[in-house]
């Protein structure tokens, strides 16, 4: 009656944690570390097992390990692994265990971690060891979260009888851990990386699956915002006449463009520069590149990439209105800014 109580509340509290991690908010640090204790059954390879000795013992684990995701889904761990047989059944069962190994971690979803795993096993003798493990986080905010993990090792049974190995007599050991500990976050927070989506289904992979510090963003319509980006420069002094400062005015405007490709990072942009015909083509030409350069220095200064922008000048080689009239020339004296989805 007491072990049922003992389950069903076990239930309850993984039940309840679980509902509480997924109202919060999960965020993907590369770097991380833990420690865990629990159980395990160890198997000595014995190809004879009687009734008065079954060759297998059960006793405790313990883990601590610190490891790295390389990225949203695949991550590397070290750990020591501490293990204990009790005498319950064989002489076996009397060994102290260490297993010192190197985990590939696989982020199938947050909470479902396969990995493998290799290392060096220490028991009467030391050698290698190697196999399969699964971890179950429970996230409980951004730093904390509760991670059961079960770890299948198999080793040579060298290292528990080195001349029964030796005659054939024994098969490979594997031992079989569960443990509870906890893992914290270290910091280092992963990019996200960004993944355009057709406007219409953003509404199916607001929530992804399986990679949760993905970011899921609408196809940017570059088209639309050059020609409103562009529409707010015709009708904006951007410089002072015969000068490429930038007016308090237009770096407003430049502002907004700063955020928008902020908000997508695969977008570039392309500032040309134009003026007017008063002035040798020499003196214009000059003039226009460095009011281009001007628009992309500022945009830099305010956190865009420099390799994402670029500039050129056309002096007065494209006019859109008629020199010969001052709202001509004015016209003429403009900036453009084309946007191109490199998605």
């Amino acid at each position: 009656m007491k072990i049922k109580r003992f389950v069903i509340t076990m239930l309850a509290l993984a039940a309840g944690l679980t509902a509480f991690a997924q109202e919060t908010e999960y965020v993907q640090y590369n770097w991380f570390a833990g420690i865990g204790g629990g159980v395990n059954i160890g198997w000595d390879g014995e190809k004879f097992v009687n009734r008065e000795n079954s060759h297998v013992g059960a006793g405790y684990a313990a883990d601590v390990y610190v490891g790295k995701w390389l990225n949203d889904v695949a991550g590397l761990r070290v750990g020591w692994q501490g293990l204990t047989t009790s005498d319950q059944y064989v002489d076996f069962a009397k060994k102290k265990l260490m297993y010192i190994h190197g985990d590939v971690l696989v982020r199938v979803h947050r909470s479902f971690i396969p990995y493998v795993h290799a290392g060096y096993m220490k028991i009467d003798e030391g050698t290698a060891a190697g196999g399969l493990g699964v971890m179950f986080p429970i996230y409980l905010g951004k730093v904390v979260r509760i991670v059961p993990d079960l770890r299948y090792a198999i080793f040579p049974n060298a290292a528990i009888d080195r001349e029964g190995a030796k005659s054939g007599r024994i098969g490979p050991a594997s031992n079989l851990s569960a443990t509870v500990g906890l893992a914290f976050n270290l910091g280092g927070k992963l990019k996200p990386k960004t993944v355009y989506v057709d406007r219409e289904s953003i509404k199916y992979v607001d929530k992804p699956y399986a990679v949760h510090d993905t970011v899921y963003v609408t196809r940017p319509d570059v088209d639309t915002k050059s020609d409103e980006v562009n529409e707010f420069l015709r009708n904006t002094t951007l410089f002072e006449f015969d000068s490429f400062e930038i007016t308090e005015e237009a770096k407003l405007g430049l502002d907004r463009v700063v955020e928008w490709m902020n908000k997508y990072p695969k977008v570039t942009a392309k500032v040309d520069g134009h003026t007017d015909n008063i002035g040798t083509e020499a003196y214009n030409q000059e003039l226009s590149e460095k009011r281009a350069q001007a628009i992309v220095d500022y945009l830099v200064k305010k956190g865009i990439a420099a390799s994402r922008l670029s500039s050129e000048g056309h002096g007065y080689s494209q006019p859109v209105g008629d020199n010969k009239t001052w709202l001509g020339r004015h016209q003429n004296r403009r900036i453009e800014i084309t946007f191109k989805n490199n998605d």
